[in-house]
């Protein structure tokens, strides 16, 4: 793994495993969970962290694999993160008829594939489709985490407007304001959501954005934050 600079410090003992936008590559998020199992191992710290930024699903091959794959790690602690897609197949699920038409259209009908489900069957269906557990771990996923002087967002931040006030939707949605932003945010934002054209990671004094377009034939990218170093996992 080759080391880069970092934007920031990260205390010692505190390592943090940020992976971007999987969307139902399996294989990929597999290889880059063993790869993390290897650097842990050779090099371990009790300070380790995984963070899942969010979009586990659709258009992909296989997103009820990815979740039972983000279920199952435990090789260290690990936070979950909501990305937009999450959000939309919730408010699917809890009937919300224009959402269901958005999760079909960007990548829904794969997501059910993939859980054996119908994907011409009526909402009500894809409820009793989809295992409790699944749908329980994706209620159960976070806006926000902070380490140190990181940020962990799926999408971003409005700037100028308080952690503690940002909206779902701008956290898991947003993309111009907060892209074009080159103002100090009060910590480094590291992000998906927007697949980066150049299929590497973007890393820039305020913001990293780690969505390397995996499932648009680019990488899955994973960032690894330790003290003033960012290293970068690609699979």
């Amino acid at each position: 793994m080759k080391w880069l600079r970092a934007p920031a410090t990260l205390a010692q003992g505190k390592r943090v495993y940020a992976i971007g936008d999987t969307h139902g590559c399996i294989t990929q998020l597999r290889a880059v969970h063993d790869a993390i199992r290897a650097d842990l191992a050779a090099h371990p710290t009790p300070g380790a962290v995984v963070v899942h930024l969010g979009d586990y699903i659709d258009r992909g091959p296989d997103s009820a694999g990815v979740i039972a794959a983000v279920r199952g790690f435990d090789a260290c602690p690990v936070v979950n993160l909501k990305g937009n897609h999450e959000v939309t197949l919730l408010a699917a699920l809890d009937g919300d008829g224009p959402s269901a038409t958005d999760w079909m259209y960007y990548g829904g009908k794969e997501a059910l594939a993939s859980w054996g489900v119908d994907p011409d069957a009526p909402p009500a269906e894809w409820r009793s489709g989809i295992p409790a557990e699944d749908q329980g771990f994706l209620r159960g996923l976070l806006p926000h985490h902070r380490v140190g002087p990181y940020l962990f967002v799926h999408a971003g931040i409005r700037p100028g407007v308080a952690l503690e006030a940002q909206s779902l939707d701008d956290l898991t949605r947003i993309r111009g304001p907060f892209l074009d932003s080159e103002a100090d945010h009060g910590f480094v934002v590291v992000h998906g959501h927007t697949p980066v054209r150049e299929r590497v990671a973007d890393i820039r004094p305020n913001r990293i954005n780690l969505d390397t377009g995996c499932v648009w034939g680019g990488v899955l990218t994973c960032g690894v934050f330790e003290e003033d170093r960012l290293g970068l996992i690609t699979a």
